[in-house]
Formats: C-alpha cells, sequence, structure tokens
C-alpha cells in the first residue's frame, strides 16, 4: 500500500487519468454492452448507472488529493468561486452563443441550410442546461480542470496542457461512442469529435486561468456548449458540410483567443499550480506562486 501511494505521489496526473477511466469504463462498458445486446433495458435505471460513471474524474481526483496530502476543501472550492470580474462570466456565458452562430454563418458558406424546426423548444434549455451542468458534463470540470490542469500547467505550458487533456478526455468518452454508433461509426467519427473536445478544453482553460482557478464558469461554459446545441438552427448538423462547419468553427474561435492571451498561460499573468487548487500540499517554497490576482 506504502509503494502504491508513493507512486501516486510521483505521478499524480497519470495516476487521476487511469482512476477516471477504471471508475467511468468499469461502469460504462458493461452497461451499455448490456444495453446494447438486449440484456437491459435502457430505461431510467440505466440512465442513472451511466450518469454515475461520469462522476469517474470527479471522484478520481478526490481520490489522488487525499493520497498526495492535498487539500480537499480548497480542492472542491474551486466549484464556489464565483466572485471574478464580469467580462468573464460574460465569456463563460456568451462563447457558446457566438461559437453557434458562427457553426450557423460557416455552414451557409459551405452550402448547408438553415431549418428552424431543428431548434428545440425555448423552454426545454433551462432544463437542458442545469442537467448538464450538474451531471451531463459539468461534473467532470473538477477533474480534468480542477486537478490535471494545474499539475499539468506546472510543467507545460497552458496549450500543450489542454491538449493532453483534451485528448484524454475524448477517448474517455470512446465507450459511448463504441458502443451506440458501432466501431467503424466512431472511427469516422472521432477526429472531429476530439477537434470538439480539445476545443472545449482549450476554451476551458482560458477561463480557469483568467479567474484564478474557478471551476464553476468551466462548469459554466461547458453546459452552454452543450445545451447551446439545441438551439442550432441547421439542417443536416451531422452530415459532413455540418461537421466541416463545426470543425472550422472551433478553430476560428479558438484562433482568435490563442491569438489574444498567448498560448503559454492563455491568461494575463502568472498561472497557479496544483498546491494553489488545493490539489497537493502547500509548501513554504510554494508561497510565492499563490494565484494572481485576475479581476
Amino acid at each position: 500500500m506504502h509503494s502504491i501511494r508513493q507512486r501516486i505521489e510521483e505521478h499524480p496526473v497519470l495516476a487521476f487519468f487511469i482512476g477516471a477511466y477504471a471508475i467511468t469504463w468499469g461502469i460504462w462498458f458493461p452497461v451499455l454492452t448490456a444495453i446494447d445486446r438486449g440484456w437491459m433495458a435502457y430505461n431510467t435505471t440505466a440512465i442513472l448507472v451511466l450518469v454515475a460513471g461520469s462522476f469517474g474524474p470527479p471522484v478520481s481526483a478526490a481520490i489522488v488529493t487525499y493520497l498526495t496530502g492535498g487539500s480537499l476543501k480548497g480542492w472542491f472550492s474551486q466549484v464556489l468561486r464565483w466572485r471574478v470580474a464580469p467580462r468573464w462570466w460574460l465569456a463563460a456565458l456568451g462563447l457558446p452563443l457566438v461559437l453557434y452562430a458562427l457553426m450557423a454563418g460557416i455552414h451557409l458558406l459551405l452550402g448547408g441550410r438553415l431549418n428552424w424546426s431543428e431548434v428545440n423548444p425555448l423552454a426545454s434549455i433551462p432544463l437542458a442546461y442545469l442537467n448538464i451542468f450538474i451531471w451531463g458534463g459539468g461534473n467532470e470540470e473538477l477533474g480534468w480542470r480542477g486537478f490535471a490542469l494545474p499539475y499539468l500547467q506546472e510543467r507545460y505550458s497552458a496549450l500543450v496542457s489542454s491538449l493532453i487533456i483534451g485528448v484524454v478526455w475524448a477517448v474517455w468518452h470512446a465507450p459511448a461512442g463504441i458502443i451506440e454508433r458501432g466501431v467503424t461509426g466512431w472511427a469516422v467519427d472521432l477526429p472531429i469529435y476530439a477537434v470538439i473536445v480539445i476545443g472545449i478544453s482549450i476554451v476551458a482553460t482560458l477561463l480557469y486561468n483568467s479567474t484564478g482557478g474557478s471551476v464553476l464558469l468551466t462548469m459554466v461554459f461547458h453546459a452552454g456548449v452543450n445545451a447551446g446545441q439545441g438551439l442550432y438552427p441547421v439542417e443536416g448538423m451531422f452530415t459532413p458540410t455540418g461537421e466541416l462547419a463545426r470543425f472550422v468553427a472551433w478553430a476560428v474561435l479558438v484562433g482568435a483567443l490563442l491569438l489574444a492571451f498567448g498560448w503559454r498561460s492563455l491568461a494575463r499573468g502568472d498561472v497557479a499550480g496544483a498546491a494553489q487548487a488545493g490539489a497537493r500540499h502547500l509548501s513554504d517554497g510554494d508561497e510565492a506562486r499563490r494565484p494572481h490576482p485576475t479581476d
């Protein structure tokens, strides 16, 4: 046990990734396989079990934080950091809308058509947003951004850290893709899907770094991207034209943000490390590296 704990202390990010995969895949693979083969009905019980599996990243992050002597309270408090400059709230809420407007414009330029009947009833959007925020994606942020990102940024640039998380995060979703679409379908869709996930990862890094480590703002943005799809008035969103529009829109948005904020920190000023995120014990030598003011 001591040897395992020592290895986790030496490689906390790797331990977190392995734990997140083990917890999530250990739940998703058996359930999705059972549903796919008709052994289990896709009902409320199955959905609740799958939702439980999506908590793999924060659960793994909590375990590694505890084992490495970090502060669980400090780590979790990142969800409560709401006192940030208003511009960052505007960015978290508004960037998903900008993204989908950009997608729609590119879709039209590529010869696609708008179809307003594809838009979900407006009354359904708040509930969809809340569901995603709590357990449909936003719940993952305490793991990817609240734990892995601060550690990785101690060694790599913000952009490289975002790319690493984006790739790991995209593959983490693989069980659902493999079972629901078939192996071939998933292989075809994976490049576009990975680009979208990496795009979310980069923008979430920008929001996290620019707000002194607010996981709350990354949850707001993540929920907005997922829920905002219900407002996307495009016919054939998953056709080659639709997928190309998504790719180009993400590339334009991310490119503009990288030009504006730089790829090293994706923020104005220094970036806090894992100790400031509560993910590990703050030693005396780390005192000078506390989060920078961002307001």
